[in-house]
């Protein structure tokens, strides 16, 4: 018989209870025998331990009233927005599954609320009077309809984006951390629409020095990426907006990740629009590295070999980080012995994905094979071509 609990006291309680009987296990080969024992009795499952980052499945659109119709329009952007944040790119409208998904969109409305238009936020898309429509998408059926779709999936950990962004309007000006004004509420509007964690620069005397505000309106990439090394950010995004003679938005966007760089322009009529655009056009960036396609099917099981677990804990969070990568389907233990654990994994995505995943959480950290020890015997000889990682609680 298979439990799966749905109550998260109750499975907290029998997790103290877990953690209370393998206390009285003395090493890691008595404890992975009672583990597996565990995991055959399906009592514990690894959802538990699943936290999605927080928004990921909530929209906050604009409408200009509290009225039905107003709410369902609303419905059906705010699902356009989750599904492109859950999955990191522009939702294709050709597209059979979301075309009758949107149809329906207030249909997967956990909860909703009104929230008043902040006067900095008033723009060409956020006229004076308008409310924000504040949606939370029942998660199993976005779930449903990526996966019906065959729409990528990008998991929770996101790399953080480094944004330099320089304002003209009557006034050069750098938008700095814990800034405020429009520009300040347009990074973070865009930030949580995409789902992509932006970090500000202080932009000190430092940082001055090393980008100085002509350098950064001229977008000189060597004096954006020496500057960017004091925030070991993962990617990096600079941006000069102003008006034109027009009254729109104008923007020249430059994005760098993984030593490539990417160019953009874009015209709007708001600042709001000009900054959600390139944002989102870095997330397909990042999304392109890190989202996994229903195309992307793994073959036979991966084998790994983790050094350096040195205590239960250890173990036990080890397992519980792979269970919880989204990339991972299946989390197997082979094996057990000193500070080693050899593991099978089966995947929803590539190698390499799998690889890319481990360098942004900074927690596994493959061995070069000419400085991997050899090993007297193999724990599972059913696992081949072992992965060697060492384990960074």
């Amino acid at each position: 018989m298979c439990f799966r609990w749905h109550n998260l006291q109750l499975g907290a309680a029998f997790f103290l209870e877990f953690v209370r009987i393998a206390a009285n296990y003395r090493n890691k080969d008595q404890f992975m025998k009672f583990h597996l024992c565990f995991i055959a009795l399906a009592v514990f499952t690894s959802t538990l331990w699943a936290v999605p980052v927080s928004g990921l499945y909530e929209a906050r659109v604009p409408v200009p009233d509290q009225q039905l119709d107003s709410r369902q329009h609303g419905a059906k952007q705010g699902l356009v927005e989750v599904l492109q944040k859950v999955s990191g790119f522009s939702v294709p409208a050709e597209n059979e599954v979301v075309e009758r998904a949107i149809a329906i969109a207030d249909q997967y409305l956990y909860q909703y609320s009104y929230e008043a238009v902040k006067k900095d936020e008033w723009d060409a898309s956020i006229p004076p009077g308008s409310s924000w429509l504040k949606m939370q998408f029942e998660t199993q059926s976005i779930q449903r309809i990526i996966k019906q779709a065959k729409l990528p999936l990008w998991g929770n950990n996101r790399p953080t984006v480094l944004l330099w962004l320089m304002k003209d309007n009557g006034q050069r000006t750098v938008l700095i951390d814990g800034g405020d004004g429009a520009a300040a509420l347009a990074v973070k509007n865009a930030s949580q629409a995409r789902g992509v964690p932006v970090v500000l620069p202080i932009y000190d005397l430092e940082d001055a020095m090393r980008l100085p505000q002509e350098s950064l309106w001229g977008l000189f990439s060597g004096s954006i990426i020496e500057a960017s090394k004091r925030y070991d950010a993962e990617s990096v995004l600079a941006a000069r907006v102003y008006k034109n003679n027009k009254g729109n938005w104008v923007g020249q966007w430059r994005f760098f990740f993984k030593g490539r760089e990417f160019n953009y322009e874009f015209e709007t009529e708001g600042l709001n629009q000009q900054v959600l655009s390139g944002i989102s056009a870095s997330a397909e960036v990042l999304a392109n590295t890190f989202a996994i396609r229903a195309t992307d099917v793994g073959s036979d099981a991966l084998g790994i070999k983790v050094t350096n677990v040195k205590s239960l804990e250890q173990y036990a969070s080890l397992v519980r980080y792979l269970e919880g990568l989204t990339i991972t389907k299946k989390v197997f233990v082979a094996g057990v012995k000193g500070d080693d654990v050899e593991l099978k994994l089966n995947l929803s995505g590539s190698l390499a994905q799998f690889k890319q995943v481990l360098a942004l959480g900074k927690k596994l950290n493959q061995v070069p094979a000419n400085q991997q020890a050899q090993q007297e015997e193999q724990l599972d000889p059913l696992v081949t071509n072992l992965i060697h990682f060492n384990w960074q609680p």
